[in-house]
């Protein structure tokens, strides 16, 4: 009997939650601004995909990454740079996944920081980059 109202009740939990938000809609809603957008092109390995700063209602600003692809590597981190270089950026995660991503930026970014950079930490090599424009 147990049993039975334990299934019972996880298929109405299953029927009646519905996910918050989706990997796959990262698209900003009717209050978000775009602030700025790139499309990545090939740094040292394939990039592909689109990056778009947008600001929220309340101020916080966001990296949205679209269709975004890359060619796994060790230490992969994403930067926010003020070029191509790795010598004045800011970092906004040290986990990057290809598909469509919506990343908080810190706080400390610069207004001068247009260039998202597909970084190898390890090897100091740049995998991809977009211009934010």
């Amino acid at each position: 009997m147990y049993k039975f109202l334990f299934l019972a009740l996880a298929l109405s939990l299953s029927f009646s939650c519905e996910k918050a938000s989706s990997d796959d809609d990262v698209t900003p809603d009717g209050t978000d601004i775009v602030l700025s957008s790139g499309t990545f092109i090939n740094g040292a390995h394939a990039t592909s995909g689109t990056a778009k700063l947008i600001k929220d209602k309340d101020g916080k600003k966001f990296l949205l990454l679209e269709n975004f692809k890359f060619d796994n590597g060790p230490d992969v981190r994403l930067y926010l740079a003020t070029s191509l270089k790795d010598d004045d950026y800011t970092e906004i995660t040290k986990t990057v996944t290809n598909g469509n991503v919506r990343l908080a930026v810190p706080s400390t970014a610069k207004d001068s920081q247009k260039y998202v950079l597909v970084w190898c930490e390890q090897f100091s090599v740049l995998f991809g980059s977009a211009e934010l424009k």
